[in-house]
């Protein structure tokens, strides 16, 4: 996000952009001169293991300006040629884990041409953060395992998860690298500025999210992506509730004509229990109204809207009365 980094809904210093924004991770981490911050970070994630990245996909502001709704993924490969890719991940997904295997799969089969051997391809890291993730633990690792006895499969597949806590109850004297980095990417600036003393990996991650910060461009660009992305989730949120009414609305209009043309109540049932089911108080009175006016049983319409006699009476006195 490109709001204020707060702490308790209280705002310290000047305006700082929001490192859980995709685009401004992005920026941040592909700026050449933050290679060796980049490095200290993924490291603090595989256990210190990789000693040098070489960006696969450097920032590109105006492809961005033209897709504001782009994947803003960081590729980088390692000293063995291994592929890591880094997704700062701001929206929900209902298929979060078949959508992090694809993304795995397109980058691990994208290795190799089709007169390739299978021996050039090397291992493929996806690491994912996110503070939407229905996980606990700040960091998991999965990979292809054996349940039974615990045999690795293949050591190609490698996906870790890492959730953005809410909070850390502890001290800083006791939290681990990525501890720091994660409290740094949520916290405001005065928690930016204690952590900055922590080490001079986390000083000058300060010193350059300050310099980002007052970059007119890559802040309009930042809050740009975050109205995007808002803009985007709100359609889809919009588009789901219209469909459903629409659904709904077209599903007791198809029972109730079932019904009418039928007449009967076995044809009636089939036809609208599934609109009558879903429908909402306003839609069930329609439906009382209407089986009234076709001059249906006082009987059938209270089984088949299940309302007691008194109720369906009251429907439709209130029509008479108004």
């Amino acid at each position: 996000m490109v709001t204020v980094v707060k702490e308790d809904m209280e705002v310290y210093g000047s305006e700082l952009l929001e490192l859980r924004n995709d685009f401004v991770f992005k920026s941040f981490f592909t700026d050449e001169r933050n290679n060796r911050l980049l490095l200290h970070f993924v490291n603090s994630i595989l256990g210190g293991t990789i000693k040098s990245l070489q960006l696969i996909d450097p920032m590109n502001t105006k492809k961005y300006a033209v897709d504001k709704l782009s994947i803003m993924d960081l590729r980088a490969t390692t000293e063995l040629g291994e592929q890591i890719n880094i997704e700062m991940q701001l929206e929900r997904h209902t298929a979060f884990n078949e959508r992090m295997l694809y993304y795995w799969a397109s980058l691990y089969s994208s290795q190799i041409k089709s007169t390739d051997p299978y021996g050039q391809l090397k291992k493929v890291i996806q690491i994912i953060i996110s503070d939407l993730l229905p996980i606990k633990d700040i960091h998991s690792t999965f990979q292809i395992i054996e349940p039974k006895k615990g045999l690795l499969f293949s050591k190609h597949l490698e996906i870790h998860v890492i959730q953005l806590p809410k909070e850390l109850q502890k001290p800083l004297d006791d939290m681990n690298t990525l501890e720091k980095w994660l409290l740094f990417f949520r916290g405001n600036q005065k928690m930016k500025e204690e952590i900055a003393m922590e080490s001079s990996a986390y000083k000058e991650a300060f010193e350059e999210i300050r310099k980002l910060s007052m970059d007119p461009e890559t802040f309009h660009l930042a809050l740009s992506r975050e109205i995007a992305l808002r803009d985007h989730i709100q359609r889809m949120e919009d588009a789901e509730k219209l469909g459903l009414e629409k659904g709904i609305e077209r599903g007791i209009e198809q029972g109730i004509q079932q019904g009418v043309e039928k007449g009967r109540e076995i044809g009636i049932a089939k036809g609208i229990e599934q609109g009558i089911e879903q429908g909402k108080e306003q839609t069930k009175k329609a439906f009382v109204l209407k089986m009234h006016d076709e001059s249906l049983p006082l009987e059938l319409i209270c089984k088949l809207a299940d309302l007691t006699a008194e109720q369906v009476q009251n429907i439709i006195d209130n029509r008479a009365n108004q």
